[in-house]
């Protein structure tokens, strides 16, 4: 049961990050490491390609681990 609730929220953060990629007008660079953001803006493209394929991503993975199928 708990395991579902997981699954569920990975789709609903893929949705959140490819929605983010398409209305997302300004992306910015942050460094992970010490999370501290950058100034420098990335281009448009960039960051709606990488909201799109981490969202894809999310996505994949809630409705693999959903099914069950590994």
């Amino acid at each position: 049961m708990q395991q579902s609730v997981v699954d569920v929220f990975l789709i609903i953060f893929g949705v959140l990050a490819v929605a983010a990629g398409i209305f997302g007008k300004e992306f910015r660079a942050a460094d992970i490491i010490t999370l501290h953001a950058y100034k420098q803006k990335i281009p448009t493209w960039l960051g709606r390609l990488i909201c799109f394929v981490a969202g894809a991503g999310l996505i994949g993975i809630g409705i693999k681990m959903l099914l069950g199928t590994e």
